[in-house]
Formats: C-alpha cells, structure tokens, sequence
C-alpha cells in the first residue's frame, strides 16, 4: 500500500531535510555538546508582542516563545510587560531583542531583530518567511516555520 503525506508532513520533511543537508551550503557551526546548527552561547532572545496577535491571550506569540525555548542554548522572555524588562535587560551578556510581526505583506512571518553584546549593539538585522501556497500552512505552522529559519539564521551568522 502507497504511503500517502499530507502538505504539512511534506513541509516538515523539507525543512528536516534542509537541516541535514545545510552543511554543504554554509559552514557548521559545532560546540562541545554535538552537532551542527548550535548557537555558540547560550542567547537570551527577547520577544515584542507580535503584532496581529490576538488579546488577551497572544497565541502567536506564546507560540514563538515556546519554539524558540525549545531551541539549544537559547532562554526566551516575553518583553511585552515591565516585569519581564528586567530579566531581559540584565539577564545575559548575549541577548537579542526579536520584533515579529505575522502575515505582513505578501510574507507569512516578518521580523527584525537586534543583536547586543556585552551591552554594545551589534546591529540590526530582519529576517522574511515567505508564504506557502494559499490554505497549505495554518498560523501556528507559519510560527513554527519563522521560528526554525530564524535560528538558523543567528548561526550562519556566527552568534
């Protein structure tokens, strides 16, 4: 019998297989602990409210949080309210203050972000998800998806 996939199975296939695949385009990043695609230190990534998200509960944002906790050396907060400030502003030596925002123009996830070291700037960056064929991918797929090329993004830049 014929093994049949869904578009989402596909996606997810595509992505797994960029992911192994990825290091004979750009050079690996390793650390001790294995592997390529590792961010080099642990990153503190702070996350704006997305804009298009949905009061009072942020689905689309909690969602980015989440993936992005999920992610090896990486520690997200939420920088949405003045209490998450300050965990943020003195947590880590590298951190990343990351403003999404969902379906912007004919892009899926939009998003710039800026990269602080040593409590120096180092630059701003942005980062497009383009979208899928229409009524192929849901909003939390699109999140997950953003949330995978944005960390890959941060270690072809060398953080």
């Amino acid at each position: 019998m014929p093994v049949r996939f869904s578009a989402r199975s596909a996606g997810l296939l595509a992505v797994l297989a960029t992911l192994q695949g990825g290091c004979a385009c750009v050079p690996c990043s390793h650390d001790s602990h294995g592997g390529p695609f590792v961010l080099h230190d642990t990153w503190m990534i702070g996350v704006e409210r997305m804009i298009g998200d949905v009061d009072p509960r942020l689905p689309f944002t909690n969602r980015l949080l989440a993936d992005l906790a999920a992610m090896p050396n990486v520690q997200s907060v939420y920088i949405g309210t003045p209490r998450n400030d300050w965990p943020f502003s003195a947590g880590r030596e590298w951190r990343i203050r990351l403003a999404p925002w969902l379906y912007n123009d004919a892009a899926c996830m939009t998003a710039t972000y800026t990269v602080t070291v040593g409590g120096q700037i180092q630059g701003t960056y942005g980062l497009v998800t383009p979208r899928l064929a229409a009524g192929t991918e849901t909003d939390l797929g699109c999140i997950d998806r953003f949330a995978t090329a944005f960390y890959l993004a941060l270690v072809r830049q060398g953080f």
